[in-house]
């Protein structure tokens, strides 16, 4: 009999289920600003830092704190990028048709 590698014990106890969950949560969110912001006129991305933080939170329920606060803190820095930008692209909007 031989010892399992890392990649078989976690596909054998499931290691990463609710971080890909929480991911696929988070993106499928982002993905709906997206739209919205779309419908405004505007190119965002909200999809991957919202991607970011459901992978974090996920982490979280997994005791994976490491990973967790890596991409909490990656989430929360995105989606202030994302304001920002969608903020500024509404700014040169409003001055291009003023």
């Amino acid at each position: 009999m031989r010892e399992l590698n890392t990649q078989e014990v976690e596909v054998v106890s499931g290691a990463g289920f609710f971080s890909d969950l929480g991911k696929s949560i988070g993106a499928a969110i982002g993905n709906i600003v997206d739209s919205g912001t779309a419908v405004g006129g505007l190119t965002t991305d909200a999809t991957t830092p919202a991607g970011q933080l459901g992978s974090g939170i996920g982490s979280l329920l997994e005791l994976d704190f490491v990973t967790a606060i890596s991409n909490i803190g990656s989430g929360i820095v995105g989606i202030v990028n994302f304001g920002i930008d969608a903020i500024s692209q509404l700014k040169n909007k409003s001055s291009t048709t003023a």
